[in-house]
């Protein structure tokens, strides 16, 4: 078979596949990958579905996300991904399907950097604004519609156990925070039962003023109330507001962290640390609200005494000069 691009001016879009393991003992998840690109750019948008078949005859699909959650590590970088855990003893193999009926968008994205943006510090009591955060700069080209099929190599599992291992919650990788007068608004990607498959039984959110107490004793953070949260489906977006038992002064700087557990009670690791600042303008001294009005008013004083100066110098030589000749007469 001979295969070649529709344009020659369209550089064609490439699909690769594989597993993160080629042999696994069962203890362990295992995770898919499919990477979506076009002349080294990510394509973005695309539904992905990867194929997985034993050698028994028994298949499971999958449908691989890049929304920066589970599996995947960063969002909207053309590497799709999602754990496998359904696994069973012998060789499989992985098969991927990438399609797009509607026009979809490739886009060419500065790299983020991983630093949380901070909105002000204060020193010594006083509030310090930092400049505002600057945008990311994008270039969206359109993308025709396609399918793509590629095949990835095979893999082994042999169970080391009896029974296929209970997997926890997968860690929970972007929660945000955000601070609005004296209410709190976190979100985050929900999480599965097992990884990133099903739906968890419950979350325990926890902040503190002090974020490596947060990293490394979570338990030891307060308490937030998620009686009235109830967990999504794995991948769906997740909210929650409310108001802590004080008002939050100016300044205040508030860390958070959330876990969330499976029916056998079984919590996953501790998500990443989300921070939310209260950052306001302080109050602007007396009589410097327009320093360059205060700097017109003091320019035209001088000028005005400058004048009335030589106003006087003027007046007193003329007078002077009347003087001496009335006596020369």
């Amino acid at each position: 078979v001979t295969s070649q691009a529709s344009r020659d001016d369209v550089p064609p879009i490439i699909v690769k596949t594989h597993m993160n393991q080629q042999f696994n003992d069962g203890s362990k998840p295992m995770i898919v990958f499919a990477e979506v690109s076009q002349n080294y750019r990510p394509v973005i948008n695309a539904e992905v579905w990867a194929t997985l078949e034993s050698e028994t005859g028994s298949v499971h699909t999958l449908q691989l996300l890049d929304n920066g959650a589970g599996a995947d590590a960063f969002q909207d970088d053309g590497i799709y991904s999602r754990y496998f855990t359904k696994i069973v003893n012998g060789r499989s193999s992985l098969k991927v399907r990438v399609k797009s009926q509607d026009v979809q968008i490739r886009f060419a994205v500065q790299k983020k950097s991983g630093a949380p943006y901070v909105p002000g510090y204060v020193v010594n009591g006083v509030v310090q604004l930092n400049p505002p955060k600057p945008p990311v700069s994008e270039e969206p080209l359109e993308v025709g519609s396609f399918t793509r099929t590629a095949t990835g190599e095979s893999f082994e599992v042999k169970h080391s156990g009896t029974t296929p291992p209970n997997f926890p919650p997968n860690r929970i990788t972007d929660m945000s925070a955000e601070l609005q007068e004296d209410t709190v608004f976190l979100s985050w990607t929900a999480p599965g039962e097992d990884l990133d498959q099903g739906t968890a039984k419950s979350y325990e959110i926890r902040w503190s003023f002090d974020l490596d107490m947060l990293r490394n004793s979570f338990s030891n953070g307060h308490v937030v109330n998620t009686a009235a949260v109830s967990p999504q489906e794995a991948g769906s977006d997740e909210q929650h507001s409310f108001n802590l038992s004080f008002p939050i002064q100016n300044g205040t700087t508030l860390f958070f962290a959330v876990q969330s557990e499976d029916e056998q009670n079984v919590k996953s690791e501790t998500s990443n640390i989300a921070q939310a600042s209260k950052i306001l303008p302080g109050p602007k001294a007396p009589g410097v609200s327009n320093p360059g009005m205060n700097l017109t008013v003091i320019v035209i004083s001088v000028c005005v005494v400058t004048m009335v100066i030589c106003f006087i110098v003027a007046v007193t030589t003329w007078a002077v000069r009347r003087r001496k000749i009335s006596a020369e007469r």
